[in-house]
C-alpha cells in the first residue's frame, strides 16, 4: 500500500507588464494580516484560496478598519433594537455590553498592530461613548426597577 504525501508547495505569482513569474516564498517568515475567503465559493477554472496574508500595509490598513466599522456598526444596530424593544429586565443591555467589552478586547489583542494610532484611539473613543450609554440605560433601568419594588411593597 502506497502513502501519498501531501505537497506542502507555496507560490507567489507575480504580473508585470513584461512577463509573468513564479516566485516561491516562506509564508512562515512574512509577518501580514492573515484572511480567509467568505461562504468556501468554489468556481470551475478558477484557483481556490483557503487563505491569504495581506502584505501591503495601506492595504491591511483598509481591510482592518472596514472590519472594525462592520463590526461597530453591528453593535450600534443592536443597541438600537434592544432600545427599541422595551425588555424591564435588562438582559438586553447586558448583552450589548458583553458584545462591546468582546469587541474592545479584540481591537486590542487583534486589530492594534495593524492599524494606526489615530485610528485606533477614534475607535477606543467611540466604543467609549457607547459602554458609558449602556451603563447609564443599565443604571436607569435598575433604579426604576428598584423604584417599582418599593412602590409594590409599601402599603
Amino acid at each position: 500500500m502506497v502513502k501519498f504525501m501531501p505537497i506542502n508547495q507555496r507560490f507567489l505569482v507575480v504580473k508585470t507588464k513584461d512577463s509573468k513569474q513564479i516566485t516561491y516564498m516562506e509564508y512562515d517568515k512574512i509577518s501580514g494580516y492573515p484572511i480567509k475567503p467568505k461562504n468556501n465559493i468554489k468556481f470551475q477554472d478558477a484557483i481556490n484560496v483557503k487563505s491569504m496574508i495581506l502584505i501591503n500595509p495601506t492595504l491591511i490598513e483598509k481591510m482592518v478598519d472596514i472590519k472594525a466599522r462592520k463590526r461597530f456598526n453591528h453593535l450600534i444596530n443592536l443597541l438600537a433594537i434592544i432600545y427599541e424593544d422595551d425588555d424591564t429586565s435588562g438582559e438586553g443591555l447586558r448583552l450589548a455590553h458583553n458584545e462591546a467589552e468582546k469587541f474592545r478586547m479584540e481591537i486590542i489583542n487583534k486589530y492594534k498592530k495593524y492599524i494606526s494610532d489615530e485610528k485606533l484611539e477614534l475607535l477606543e473613543n467611540k466604543l467609549a461613548i457607547l459602554e458609558d450609554e449602556i451603563n447609564l440605560r443599565m443604571e436607569y433601568l435598575l433604579a426604576a426597577n428598584e423604584e417599582l419594588s418599593r412602590d409594590g411593597k409599601s402599603r
